[in-house]
């Protein structure tokens, strides 16, 4: 995942255009999209379903990752693939948890910018409090998961992805949407990323005034970070980061991360030492208890690949096979003996078999 969207393969991608656009500004344009309102809540029973036009994806560049959509025909050749989506909320796409769906898409060439609209019919009996949220404006939002073809405006610049906004020879660095192929669910979100992706009854605001800052979740002033990676960097959940100390926080987790791997590093040489010892043992063991039927491919794709735990399995397997076939014999008297791998325990006195302490007394 890169800038907030899924690469598949060079030229196609993933993109969930949600929760993105901060503070309900839309930059770039002076007056608001303008539609009339549902007639007759499109025909259901207004105690039961609520139902609104939505402004789904707009014919313009979005404002942080850079999407463009301006491609003649990109969009409306589109408006068919969102047709009965699925509605959802924050793009939680489970089965038991739906919301309403999406309606009678069209293309849009009456507002600046042009686009996507449809209706959205949210189920006032599946969850009353979303669909009271969008008809009393408190949620204002929609945005959808789509796959698209792209290519990239400047296909040979160095560190293509960090200068995304980037003015290079007269023209801005982006990803050119060249067709939209699939489009999954929409969702009701707290902003989308496209800036006009609103209930339009909602309406819009004015462009952010000059002097003030936009707070965004993609690198600005103001950044909030999830929970979990505020945690992870030790800051304050649900604060306002400055992307210095977005920075230091950072860079003090990288310092105390290399820290504990150097730290591990001779621990580590010393596991990979007695692995190798162990390996090689149960290969000889192996070769010994097998003779000629050892299988080389055996030793190589298995013994020489096992981990700790297994190669320990094998010596021990081995070593009773070696035992077993080939019984230790004192080279003087020919009594049987037994490997060990350690000294046993005697009283004192009794050093070995048929001798005493007291036979070696001067």
């Amino acid at each position: 995942m890169k800038n907030g969207f899924e690469v598949i393969k060079e030229g196609l991608a993933k993109a969930r255009f949600g929760s993105q656009f901060s503070g309900g500004t839309i930059p770039g344009i002076a007056e608001p999209l303008k539609f009339a309102a549902v007639e007759n809540n499109g025909g259901l029973d207004p105690a039961e379903y609520y139902v609104t036009h939505c402004r789904l994806l707009s014919m313009a560049v979005t404002p942080y990752r850079k999407f463009d959509f301006t491609r003649e025909g990109v969009l409306k050749a589109a408006v068919p693939l969102f047709e009965g989506l699925t509605l959802y909320a924050n793009h939680d796409a489970d089965v038991n948890d739906w919301k309403g769906l999406i309606q009678e898409p069209v293309w849009d060439a009456d507002n600046t910018p042009n686009g996507i609209n449809a209706k959205a019919v949210l189920d006032k009996t599946i969850d009353p409090k979303l669909a009271r949220g969008v008809e009393t404006k408190a949620l204002r939002s929609f945005s959808v998961t789509i796959w698209f073809s792209y290519e990239k405006s400047h296909p040979d610049l160095p560190g293509f992805y960090d200068r995304l906004g980037e003015m290079v020879d007269g023209e801005m660095v982006r990803f050119v949407v060249t067709e939209i192929t699939n489009a999954g669910e929409v969702s009701v979100v707290w902003e989308g990323e496209d800036p006009f992706a609103k209930s339009f009854e909602a309406g819009g605001g004015q462009e952010t005034p000059p002097g003030q800052t936009q707070h965004t979740s993609n690198g600005g002033e103001g950044m909030k970070l999830s929970q979990k990676l505020a945690v992870l960097l030790a800051l304050t959940v649900g604060a306002e980061i400055d992307e210095a100390t977005l920075e230091a926080a950072v860079s003090g987790k990288i310092e105390a991360l290399q820290s504990e791997v150097t730290g591990l590093k001779p621990d580590a040489a010393i596991g990979v030492q007695a692995l190798k010892e162990t390996r090689e043992k149960a290969v000889t063991l192996y070769k010994a208890a097998k003779g000629e039927k050892s299988v080389e491919a055996f030793i190589t794709g298995v013994i020489e690949k096992a981990d700790l735990a297994t190669a320990r399995a094998f010596v021990e397997e081995y070593q009773l096979a070696v035992d077993e076939s080939i019984p230790l014999a004192c080279p003087k008297c020919g009594e049987k003996l037994s490997r060990r791998s350690s000294v046993p325990e005697t009283d004192g006195k009794q050093l070995a078999v048929g001798k005493r302490a007291d036979d070696y007394k001067l």
